[in-house]
């Protein structure tokens, strides 16, 4: 299938909006590449249907959508012919006036015809009746919707054999185009539905799909005038009747109800409520089944749908437009067969058309994925710390899905990760909080031993000056005194080194013991100034020998802090995103 939904992955938050919108859980969350922090959710195109109700819920213009507005501007701004299908949401999607100025505008720019899908949804309406009276018993699920088709076939293929097999409106108008009027010229779909174009694929009766927002955006670009009041009509005078009804929700219903009152009918719209009506249609019993089960993936019907244009009307005047078209519609009846109201365009139908040159075969294509066991939810689950029965039914929507088990399931698929649970980011960031309060207090007890360490170390480098300062005293004291002995004793040699023994005299004697006691003074003092410089040397030795100690301490108590303070760090930075 063609990839119809697009994705700005620089602008994706993960706000988990598109998760949460999408019925089919088709998303799929990731870490971007590049980052250790940032997550985006990215669409799983083999699971998608198209329905775009992930465009709808995106604020942040990360989600959007390809049509085929491009060949479309290039075959208009050609001037090649081309033949243009219009849904009946045009009159809602651009209200009053000003479909019809977009109609005059688009027929005055290139060789243009242009009809209405409400002439092929009464079509469609009329050939439902048909085939139900041709198959007694039918129990049918309506198609005018894509993603339902899609859905069907790709979520739920044993439904196919309820699937209506009359074509859609589109399909009717295209088909009696194409197989009635000999039209060949490339065919656009003018549509509110990004869907359209997965069945334009599917069908191949019109070629292209163009929806009111694209070409709301190409008018504008091109100039176009809004204001003023202008009449407009289909080519060939091919205008719905009751089929103008078929874009409100239960549309189908009320032209059904033309033409066969007796019919049970139930309708069902809404992403959040459709699909799930699907599975319990599906598991009821076919006595039990509707005759018919008219669905359509909008909650509000093609009207309000996935790609309608800015000026879109709202809800109350959609409902006002509504009731208005229903009323012209009365005006076409006349009395029928057993009273019951039948539109003279069905009558014209009985003698013209054919049912099977309105219908199609479906085909499976099968989403499938191994279900996680118990065994694997059990796993899972410890991976996101829910260890509780509680735990693992919070259901708090956070993440996108309605459950703890389809998140865990999504997980185990691949389609999305742990952190993106909210109860496994609180359970992070507790542990972080515990983690980090721990390093803190081992910091704090570092800090507080390397304070210690550093007062010793202040200590004993005082001590270390100050024995310093005395020795260099001492020595100061002793090299005045050696330098004293040496000149004292060079003025004794100087006197006596000529002089024989029989010429001393006793006073010579006397200065010779005089010097001797001089020196014996001078050697004392040397031995006592020498003895302390050893005791001292030996004290900074031992002080400097505690200093070594004391740095070799406080160097292991810094790596030990720096290993906690790089632990702190890397607990910060793996908290870091959650507390953002």
């Amino acid at each position: 299938m063609r990839q119809i939904i697009t994705v700005d992955e620089n602008k994706c938050v993960g706000c988990n909006a598109c998760i949460r919108a999408c019925p089919v859980h088709a998303n799929k969350t990731f870490l971007k590449e590049g980052t250790k922090d940032k997550y985006v959710t990215n669409v799983d195109y083999s699971s998608c249907i198209n329905c775009g109700e992930c465009v709808k819920a995106c604020t942040h213009g990360a989600r959007g959508y390809v049509d085929d507005i491009d060949e479309f501007k290039k075959l208009l701004e050609a001037k090649k012919p081309i033949v243009l299908i219009v849904a009946p949401a045009i009159r809602v999607s651009f209200p009053k006036s000003k479909w019809r100025v977009l109609m005059n505008w688009l027929r005055s720019r290139g060789r243009v015809k242009i009809y209405d899908v409400a002439y092929g949804a009464d079509i469609c309406t009329y050939m439902h009746n048909q085939y139900m009276m041709e198959h007694p018993g039918a129990k049918l699920v309506s198609q005018p919707c894509p993603a339902v088709v899609n859905y069907i076939q790709m979520y739920r293929p044993e439904l196919i054999s309820h699937l209506s097999p009359v074509l859609s409106p589109a399909g009717c108008v295209a088909a009696y185009l194409r197989r009635y009027k000999n039209v060949s010229d490339p065919m656009f779909m003018l549509s509110p539905c990004i869907a359209k174009t997965s069945e334009a694929e599917r069908e191949k009766l019109f070629d292209y799909n163009v929806t009111f927002r694209h070409l709301e955006d190409y008018a504008n670009s091109n100039g176009i005038r809004w204001d003023g009041s202008q009449e407009f009509e289909f080519d060939e005078s091919y205008e719905g009747s009751l089929g103008r009804l078929y874009p409100m929700p239960g549309g189908l219903k009320e032209t059904m109800h033309a033409l066969n009152k007796d019919l049970t009918i139930r309708t069902a719209e809404g992403p959040h409520t459709l699909y799930d009506r699907l599975e319990r249609y599906y598991q009821t019993e076919d006595r039990k089944k509707p005759d018919l089960l008219d669905v359509l993936n909008c909650q509000f019907g093609c009207n309000l749908g996935t790609a309608t244009a800015s000026t879109v009307a709202t809800l109350m005047e959609a409902e006002s437009t509504m009731d208005s078209l229903a009323n012209q519609a009365k005006n076409d009846t006349k009395g029928g067969l057993l009273g019951v109201g039948k539109l003279k365009r069905f009558k014209e139908f009985d003698k013209t058309l054919r049912l099977s040159d309105f219908t199609t075969n479906y085909h499976e294509n099968r989403v499938t994925f191994t279900a996680p066991t118990v065994e694997d939810y059990k796993r899972i689950f410890r991976m996101m710390h829910k260890d509780t029965d509680e735990s693992q039914n919070i259901n708090c929507g956070a993440c996108g899905y309605r459950t703890c088990h389809d998140m865990a399931c999504a997980i185990f698929r691949g389609m999305n990760v742990r952190e993106n649970c909210i109860h496994y980011l609180k359970y992070s960031l507790d542990r972080s909080f515990v983690k980090i309060k721990d390093v803190y207090d081992t910091t704090v007890d570092e800090v507080s031993k390397i304070n210690a360490i550093s007062e010793e170390m202040n200590d004993g480098q005082g001590t270390i000056v100050s024995a310093a300062n005395d020795i260099g005293t001492k020595a100061s004291e002793l090299s005045g005194n050696i330098s004293r002995l040496q000149k004292f004793s060079q003025n004794v040699l100087n006197m006596y080194k000529d002089k024989k023994s029989e010429e001393l005299k006793p006073e010579d004697f006397s200065k010779m013991q005089q010097f001797v006691a001089a020196i014996s003074t001078m050697t004392q003092s040397y031995y006592e100034v020498a003895q302390e410089f050893e005791q001292r040397s030996e004290n900074i030795t031992e002080q400097v020998m505690n200093l070594a100690a004391a740095i070799d301490a406080l160097s292991e108590l810094s790596e030990n802090l720096k290993e906690t303070v790089t632990e702190a760090e890397e607990t910060a930075e793996q908290s870091s995103y959650y507390i953002e």
